[in-house]
């Protein structure tokens, strides 16, 4: 009996309490990549890798109640390559990348909030010890956030983009 009313007012009561709620969305990504390559002694050799990391997302919501709209949008691309070609020696590429980003958007009557954060961390090193040959490491990324807010008490539109790219390259012969 007493589970029978308990659900009872759960559904009652969970349409009425959800309709009072001011709405809100976040939304974030990220990218924690590493590429390497290492080339050693040997008459001669070649070694080559590529990582590419794509992100793109989007939210909306609407809150009828307030006559608000808001939507945000979260897009970017992370590519990073390294290459090693030589003999007699060693040769190497290692790379680290540490992209963040998130947002926020929240809805509380005529109040309305947005946030941005993006934030990247690049590290790089090339390598050639003895030997005849070349290192070349190579990255980059371009990323871009979005955020339009609108209700009946004004608009307010926010937009965050970067784009960064880093090479370090290594020759020669002993």
């Amino acid at each position: 009996m007493y589970k029978v009313l308990g659900v009872s007012l759960i559904l009652i009561f969970l349409p009425v309490c959800a309709s009072f709620g001011d709405p809100s969305q976040e939304q974030g990504f990220l990218f924690d990549a590493g590429n390497s390559v290492i080339l050693t002694g040997g008459p001669l050799g070649l070694a080559h890798n590529t990582n590419l990391a794509i992100v793109g997302q989007k939210q909306s919501m609407d809150d009828p109640y307030h006559l608000t709209t808001a939507i945000q949008f979260e897009k970017g691309m992370l590519l990073q390559g390294a290459f090693a070609g030589g003999m007699d020696g060693i040769f190497g590429v290692g790379q680290a990348a540490n992209v963040f980003g998130g947002q926020l958007q929240a809805l509380n009557g005529s109040l309305g909030i947005q946030d941005q954060l993006l934030n990247a961390q690049f590290g790089q090193e090339v390598l050639r010890i003895d030997g005849i040959g070349a290192a070349l490491g190579v990255q980059g990324g371009i990323f871009v956030q979005g955020q339009v807010l609108v209700s009946p008490y004004g608009a307010s539109t926010n937009v965050n983009y970067f784009g960064l790219g880093q090479t370090d390259s290594v020759a020669g012969a002993p």
